[in-house]
């Protein structure tokens, strides 16, 4: 099963609606877990093999559109080369286990049909990824012109007729992510995975020993699991205890006096972890993060600041968000109860984690002023300002404040300051990014 073209979807209703508040401005396959996004294992395990993404609801064309020109990739398969074709739901964790088994359903099934059989693989009933052979499909079938749009949507619709008369296989097992809390219960071992692949991998050039862990006052246990780019600079007084798991370091890494490290842990391009900082272990921190205070089982998405004291844990931070001095994150309910979380204002609209440890979900452009106190299982929107001490476990888009009565922070004033942001980091606001932040403005919850 060697596919040239694979198609990543973002299913209506199944995928990108659940991950609020990350959903605002980015598609389901962009969710990090572990060391890669969602899209990047599936780059990473298949780099000969062309991608295409594709979204079943139609207003989701901005946020592929976003993703696109963030990270580079054309709109279509090649007509010419679209070859076998693997399409898989973008919510999905590709890893070895999962690839080894729709590689024996295949081998298995291939021996007993034609190999020019159309596969649909299903876990629990649910279809999540189908393989079509070449010339299984019409020539035409990712074409460009008109056509393309209505033929790519059923090649990426496990109900259309494509699929009539395909072999249904069971694949008893896979993981995927429904809702962030999934990202952070899968994260200590999808970093596990992902530092096997790395080593094999052109993702990052890491290697699994330098010279660097031999420096004085460094102190490295387990060593041998520890994987290391270049760049990487470590003060005195550094404890990295891989022990228990992993740890990956990425380019430029800056880990200054007085850290400690548990692994599993991931730490991206250009991270700055400054003095007295405690990560523990099933953390990912995303490029060109800077953090420092006590944080567990997190995950950065991407350049995020916690530069001073306070307690982070079991939480999920979108791109660019802020967390002042002394913000705290509550993630244990006083009766350990299974923790509920709100997507809308609606109090009624409660849904259950099944979790009894969840602290923030984040939304990108977060702000939180100094001595926040964010309860258990609290969803901030984009460009949410929380400075009114402890906010409601909602705190809407644009808040100016972070309670359910407090005004918007100004469109215009909050289109600048993501420009400002973002420029510190070299970065600029694309007109894509800018599109869907108005889009949120003007069709966020009502109160």
């Amino acid at each position: 099963m060697q596919p040239q073209t694979i198609i990543i979807l973002e299913t209506e209703g199944t995928t990108h609606s659940n991950l609020y508040p990350f959903n605002i401005l980015h598609p389901s396959f962009e969710v990090r877990c572990g060391a890669l996004r969602l899209f990047e294992k599936v780059q990473a395990r298949f780099p000969a093999s062309n991608l295409v993404f594709h979204a079943e609801a139609p207003e989701r064309a901005l946020h592929l559109a976003s993703f696109r020109a963030r990270f580079g990739f054309g709109e279509t398969a090649s007509p010419e080369n679209t070859g076998n074709i693997l399409v898989l739901d973008g919510n999905v964790i590709m890893n070895e286990t999962l690839i080894t088994s729709l590689k024996a359903a295949w081998e298995q099934t291939s021996q007993h049909l034609s190999t020019n059989a159309i596969l649909r693989f299903t876990n629990n009933g649910t279809s999540f990824a189908a393989y079509i052979p070449e010339g299984a499909l019409p020539k035409d079938s990712l074409t460009e012109g008109s056509a393309t749009q209505a033929q790519m949507r059923d090649t990426a619709n496990f109900g259309s007729n494509i699929y009539d008369n395909a072999v249904h296989v069971a694949i008893p097992e896979i993981k995927q992510i429904r809702y962030l809390w999934d990202a952070l219960a899968y994260n200590a071992a999808a970093i596990e995975d992902d530092a096997q692949l790395l080593q094999t991998s052109k993702q990052g050039a890491y290697t699994p020993f330098s010279e660097v862990l031999t420096a004085p006052g460094v102190f490295a246990l387990n060593a041998e699991n520890i994987l290391i780019s270049e760049g990487v600079q470590i003060a005195p007084c550094v404890v990295l205890d891989a022990r228990k798991g992993a740890i990956i370091l990425g380019r430029n890494v800056e880990i200054q006096p007085h850290v400690s490290i548990v692994g599993p842990c991931f730490v991206g391009d250009d991270v700055l972890i400054k003095a007295g900082t405690r990560i523990y272990e099933g953390t990912s921190l995303g490029a060109a993060s800077k953090v420092s205070g006590e944080i567990k089982n997190t995950i950065f998405q991407g350049f995020g600041n916690k530069q001073h004291d306070g307690c982070l844990g079991y939480s999920f931070i979108g791109e660019w968000v802020n967390l002042g001095a002394g913000t705290d994150v509550s993630d244990l309910k006083n009766n350990y109860s299974t923790i509920r979380v709100r997507f809308s204002p609606d109090k009624a609209q409660e849904i259950s984690t099944g979790k009894t440890s969840l602290g923030l979900l984040a939304g990108d452009h977060t702000k939180s002023a100094i001595n926040t106190s964010f309860n258990t299982g609290t969803v901030t929107g984009v460009s949410a300002n929380v400075f009114d001490g402890a906010p409601d476990k909602y705190v809407a888009s644009f808040s100016w404040g972070g309670q359910p009565d407090s005004p918007l922070f100004d469109e215009e004033k909050a289109i600048e300051l993501a420009r400002t942001v973002m420029s510190r980091r070299k970065r600029e606001l694309l007109p894509e990014e800018e599109a869907l932040l108005r889009r949120e403005y003007h069709h966020r919850p009502a109160k």
